[in-house]
């Protein structure tokens, strides 16, 4: 999508895209073989797996995005991560004040809510970034 999105995001100075990740990106690894887990599906480690595939597409340098974890939040997903939660409206705001052109941002990087911090060594590794990308184009039907 942000491939698509490009001539948009890059026209106007302050287009960036904010994905919506989560903490457990440093749980995940991505099953090169069965990206869609159908030969051994656990509902937590594909969601694990997503968001570890939506903190790697921050990186992408030909747009400015980075990624964000909201926190934990009360919502149908709450039973993968705990028993209680920030509100939902809460979770959305530190994705919103990621989406302000006023807010400064580094470009691919991971934020924590309102802290930037590290993301896992998976999501910025050469190779994975690269598999990931080749593995998205293919699955979009997007040829180089």
């Amino acid at each position: 999508m942000t491939c698509l999105l490009e001539p948009a995001l890059t026209s106007d100075p302050g287009g960036r895209v904010v994905n919506v990740s989560s903490s457990l990106h440093r749980t995940a690894s991505i099953q090169w073989a069965d990206p869609n887990r159908a030969r051994r599906y656990s509902r937590l480690a594909a969601y694990a797996q997503s968001q570890l595939a939506l903190t790697v597409f921050a990186s992408d340098p030909r747009v400015t995005a980075v990624s964000v974890h909201p926190g934990v939040c009360a919502t149908a997903l709450l039973p993968l991560y705990a028993h209680e939660g920030v509100s939902p409206a809460e979770g959305a705001g530190h994705v919103v004040r990621l989406c302000d052109p006023a807010v400064e941002i580094v470009n691919g990087a991971y934020y924590d809510r309102e802290e930037r911090v590290e993301p896992a060594p998976a999501a910025t590794e050469d190779r994975t970034v690269r598999r990931l990308t080749k593995l998205a184009d293919l699955l979009v039907g997007r040829t180089a």
